[in-house]
């Protein structure tokens, strides 16, 4: 039994290839590919933990200078020379009087720096004072005070860095986002009071744009963040990630990532540093991939290198397989035999490894063939009884076109030219669903089963809609989802306009873009109120199965058009609506430009 062992085939060539290939191939490998990893790693660590002690020290330079500005509440003096602290603690003061001077020491604050977005001063009894950088803005009427801080004993002292929030919620004409350095203005004019008054909060506010242009040149990749955060608060300043923003469990898991300077996690890398007297971090969120490019060029090379030596390993294969050959020859002349439909041939091969073993297969299995023969005419037979259903089921459509048709031509004999018509819309509408299982189809399809359909719903409705439709002549041949634009259009029909008084509009704009098609669907309908477009919308964003709710089953139509988007599209193209009530509603969508059928 032993010595057989030692005679396959298998057992000389796998010694062979493992002795004088796998072996001398696997150990330089793997001493080379751990060695350039461990540098590239090393390598890839000190530098992104520089550039992000780099970012950090910019982001401290402006929030040092920032908060720098404060020290002016205590040198700034009025006309009369009299200090800050002297005019706020005034008992009867001139309000105008104080208005103007704290405006002019705004002013004076927001010229010595560029970065400053806004400035705000509220006095301890509650009246606040603004300076915006931007013309227009103002504060709107009974607004809190926008990243407002309560001020106690501890911190008194102490520089406040509060997250970045809108300005929309408390300020008019703005959508800018902006985080606040905060100061209390302490009574200097004596030591008591200097350790425990405060005459007023002054905030400094700093747009997130700011930090975004400090950033970017802080490379981190195409699928790298960079993040200023309080993790242990959730507390943000800024996110290069917007699906990150204000994120709890992203805030979570960069509080565990910042454990060390530098961790990794999975296939990401996190570098981390420490705003100086804060609670914030500047953290690099680094994709692995995106930092191995030299490395992937040299296991290129290597594997360059490792495909020379298969090719000299094969040629010595081939030499030492020559020798072997013989079993395999008469084994092919066989086969050949088989192949002219002689079934008696029979091979013969003493070798007492794996060759003689396949040998007797081969014999037994030419003994078998006869059987294997007749069991594939009965596959046969039961693929034409197969193809013989499919033909049934393709005969069925076409029957109930020829009825409809029938029906339709007995209603133009009898002069009924309407209900004709309306049948020649169903049958049309009927082949142009059922009739083709297409995913894909032309758009002017698409357009000409919108148009049947108007017609039977305006012979239901006695004429009550219009339907324009804007595209052209080249855009009309590109290809689109088949049955992609009919819900919008029920939609809007069922929702909109049938309760609508007078004739209400459908209509339907077709744009092409660099890289993508746009399809507009809109009516002069009832539109939709806050509420209801709230609901719809969150049908839209829901994920996995939606609720139940046939009063509301136009979020369900919104939503089956998504799905099939997303699933037959690249990311980038959906659906979206607008809508405004006692207007109407306008339903989008971006598609690929499908020149064809197949194309991708």
């Amino acid at each position: 039994m032993r010595e057989k062992f030692f005679h396959s085939i298998f057992v000389k060539m796998t010694a062979f290839f493992v002795l004088f290939g796998m072996i001398p191939l696997a150990l330089i490998s793997l001493l080379f590919f751990y060695w350039y990893y461990h540098d590239v790693e090393e390598s890839t660590r000190n530098n992104y933990t520089q550039i992000a002690e780099y970012a950090r020290r910019n982001l401290e330079a402006l929030i040092l200078k920032a908060d720098d500005l404060a020290a002016y509440l205590y040198e700034f003096s009025g006309d009369g020379y009299e200090h800050l602290c002297e005019i706020l603690k005034e008992e009867e003061p001139n309000q105008a009087q104080r208005e103007q001077l704290i405006h002019r020491m705004l002013q004076d604050m927001m010229l010595s720096n560029e970065n400053i977005s806004s400035l705000r001063f509220y006095t301890r009894d509650g009246k606040g004072y603004a300076l915006f950088r931007v013309q227009g803005k103002s504060i709107q009427e009974e607004a809190g005070i926008l990243n407002k801080v309560e001020f106690s004993r501890e911190n008194l002292h102490d520089m406040v860095l509060m997250p970045a929030c809108s300005e929309e919620d408390y300020y008019t004409n703005t959508k800018d986002v902006v985080f606040s350095v905060v100061r209390s203005c302490l009574d200097t004019s004596s030591v008591k009071s200097i350790a425990g008054e405060s005459l007023g909060t002054l905030y400094i506010d700093i747009s997130v744009e700011t930090v975004q242009k400090l950033l970017e040149a802080v490379k981190v990749g195409e699928r790298g963040s960079i993040y200023v955060v309080n993790p242990r608060d959730n507390q943000w300043i800024y996110s290069s990630d917007p699906r990150c923003y204000k994120n709890r469990e992203t805030a979570e898991q960069l509080l565990w990532a910042t454990q060390k300077a530098a961790v990794r996690q999975g296939k990401y890398w996190y570098f981390a540093q420490e705003i100086e007297n804060t609670n914030y971090l500047v953290i690099l969120k680094i994709f692995s991939e995106d930092v191995l490019d030299t490395y992937n060029k040299n296991r290129t090379y290597i594997m360059t290198v490792l495909l020379v030596l298969i090719v000299i390993l094969s040629v010595a294969y081939i030499r030492f397989s020559e020798k072997m050959n013989g079993p395999v020859q008469q084994l092919h002349r066989a086969m050949q035999q088989v192949q002219t439909g002689d079934l008696k041939v029979q091979v013969e091969i003493r070798t007492g490894d794996e060759m003689e073993a396949l040998g007797e297969g081969f014999n037994q299995m030419v003994k078998d063939l006869d059987y294997y023969i007749r069991e594939v005419y009965v596959a046969k037979i039961c693929q034409k009884e197969a193809e013989l259903d499919a033909l049934k089921m393709q005969i069925q459509p076409h029957y109930l076109y020829n009825t409809l048709d029938v029906i339709r031509m007995t209603a133009v004999e009898n002069e009924d030219q309407k209900t004709a018509r309306l049948l020649e819309s169903l049958a049309k509408q009927l082949r142009y669903v059922i009739g083709q299982s297409r995913e894909r189809v032309p758009l002017y399809m698409e357009l000409d089963s919108i148009r049947e359909y108007m017609v039977l719903m305006n012979a239901r409705y006695q004429g009550k809609f219009r339907l324009n439709v804007n595209v052209s002549d080249q855009d009309r041949n590109l290809y689109v989802l088949k049955l992609l634009l009919q819900p919008m259009v029920e939609n809007a029909i069922k929702h909109g306009l049938r309760d609508k008084e007078g004739i209400g509009t459908i209509e339907v704009n077709v744009k092409r873009g660099t890289d993508a098609l746009e399809i507009a669907v809109l009516d002069d309908g009832k539109g939709m109120n806050a509420e209801e477009e709230q609901y719809l919308r969150s049908i839209l964003n829901r994920k996995g199965e939606l609720p139940k709710d046939g009063d509301r089953s136009v979020g369900i139509g919104f939503r089956n058009v998504q799905d099939r988007i997303q699933l037959s599209c690249k990311e980038g193209y959906g659906v979206d609506f607008t809508s405004c009530e006692h207007v109407g509603t306008m339903v989008k969508f971006r598609l690929p430009l499908w020149e064809s059928e197949q194309e991708k």
